[in-house]
């Protein structure tokens, strides 16, 4: 189905990616995945995403590897075209550096939230952030469902998503005010 948004698994969490798909009644979106042997990642969607709601599930832990292929396969969904791209983020790494306690450090939280966005994320789900400014550190539509068990949150968020679809209502604030509700 067209309308129907096109969920993709980076390398931290194919099985999370399957249990939402299966949930949904949808199949995981075809990505091909390569690594050089210098270590650089390269990313292809196998399918074509030119004005789709594009869903990427991926977490950022260990940090660099998994961060890194996130950010490739969000710019990668961008250039192809997708009409929003969203990071479903079971574990978001650096979560714990989320202040200035001292100095000469960096708030890495702020950094990785900067990345996501600037990568070409239109939103971020993400899952038990450290503390719930970090929801604040993103400049675009974030939710932070910690209070929650994870599976169901992320299937009734995919299920609200689609059902928001085809009615045509705005999916940022619909969202919200189901999870506040529940």
């Amino acid at each position: 189905m067209k309308d129907s948004p096109m969920i993709f698994s980076g390398n931290s969490n194919p099985e999370l990616t399957k249990k939402i798909t299966d949930y949904l009644g949808l199949e995981p979106g075809l990505v091909e995945q390569k690594r050089f042997s210098d270590g650089e990642i390269w990313v292809k969607y196998k399918e074509n995403v030119r004005g789709r709601d594009v869903y990427i599930v991926q977490s950022t832990q260990p940090p660099a590897e998994n961060l890194m292929e996130l950010l490739i396969m969000i710019d990668a969904a961008k250039r192809s075209s997708a009409k929003r791209v969203t990071a479903v983020i079971p574990y978001f790494g650096y979560a714990r550096q989320d202040r200035k306690d001292q100095p000469r450090v960096s708030v890495t939280a702020k950094l990785v939230a900067n990345l996501i966005t600037v990568a070409g994320a239109d939103r971020v789900i993400a899952m038990d952030l450290h503390a719930a400014q970090i929801q604040g550190f993103f400049n675009i539509p974030s939710i932070n469902s910690s209070h929650r068990l994870y599976l169901q949150i992320i299937l009734r968020t995919f299920q609200l998503m689609i059902w928001l679809l085809f009615l045509q209502i705005p999916v940022e604030l619909s969202l919200q005010e189901h999870i506040q509700k529940d």
